[in-house]
């Protein structure tokens, strides 16, 4: 027997003993999708995962993806903090085609902007010397647990430059995607019959027992599900999701108070007018803000 040979056959072992492991495996899953690291931690190292998750975005058949490759790579266990860690899986699709995939489960208010920064960077991609005609199309996927906006809630949202008199394309190279998290319920037939809505439940899962009934739908669900499995287990990935989880309640935390002390300005200025009988502009001028600002927080 070869060693290549012996190889393959240790890692269906290896990976018979996961699938059952997984089996009997209960609770909740203390890294999921949602933890920004782990979800680049598996697409960065399981190409039919990220392959498919892709294909489910874009509306491909499998056979379409000829080669995917991981442009910005992490080093599992490298330090990270919320200044370096690069939060976008950078993706070169067919060697012709970028692709930006991104999971954010706070919403810090700055999505639009961020998102299309990302996506203007992947856009300058004509090499020195090329013709801009050959530039490669972009693409910039966003993975949100929230909705970006509430007055206008979809599950899945494609945005494109266009004309806003008679909404002519302007270009269709440069792409901007929102999945939604939060609203599977608005998913439509489409987004069924694509997979996009298994891997966003995939995602959402909270217990070991919710994942196992969604995985059983196809191989590659299946494979997400035992590496989210393997690398709960590993030390060094759980050292840096936990490192994002701090992270995250950090964040909350300054969210919370941010929220608390806008809503006591509000209640303060409503008291003022209402008791000492004085305009929005005064009662703001009394306490130390702006008009424009106490505006912003109505």
């Amino acid at each position: 027997m070869s060693s290549k040979e012996k190889a393959v056959i240790s890692d269906a072992l290896e990976m018979e003993g996961i699938a059952e492991a997984l089996k009997k495996a209960t609770g909740v899953i203390p890294y999921t999708f949602l933890n920004d690291y782990m979800f680049r931690v598996i697409l960065q190292k399981h190409k039919n995962v990220l392959r498919s998750i892709v294909c489910a975005c874009l509306k491909l058949e499998t056979e379409e993806v000829q080669d995917i490759i991981v442009q910005n790579p992490i080093e599992l266990g490298e330090a990270i903090d919320d200044k370096t860690f690069i939060l976008d899986i950078n993706v070169l699709l067919n060697n012709n085609t970028i692709i930006n995939l991104e999971m954010q489960v706070l919403d810090l208010k700055d999505w639009p902007e961020r998102s299309l920064s990302y996506l203007a960077r992947s856009y300058d991609n004509v090499a020195k010397g090329d013709e801009y005609i050959n530039v490669k199309p972009v693409y910039h996927i966003g993975f949100l647990n929230y909705t970006l906006f509430p007055e206008s809630p979809e599950f899945f949202s494609k945005y494109r430059m266009m004309n806003i008199k008679n909404h002519h394309v302007y270009t269709t190279k440069f792409n901007l995607y929102v999945v939604d998290l939060t609203q599977t319920k608005l998913a439509t037939q489409e987004d069924v019959d694509t997979g996009l809505v298994y891997w966003t439940q995939v995602f959402k899962a909270k217990t070991w027992e919710e994942l196992r009934q969604m995985a059983e739908r196809n191989q590659e669900l299946q494979e997400a599900t035992e590496a989210l499995y393997v690398y709960n287990q590993d030390e060094i990935v759980k050292q840096q999701c936990r490192a994002r989880q701090d992270y995250y309640n950090h964040e909350r935390g300054m969210q919370k108070r941010m929220e608390e002390k806008d809503a006591a300005i509000l209640k303060s200025i409503k008291i003022m007018t209402e008791k000492l009988h004085i305009s929005e502009a005064e009662a703001c001028k009394q306490i130390g803000i702006s008009l424009e600002d106490y505006q912003k927080l109505k």
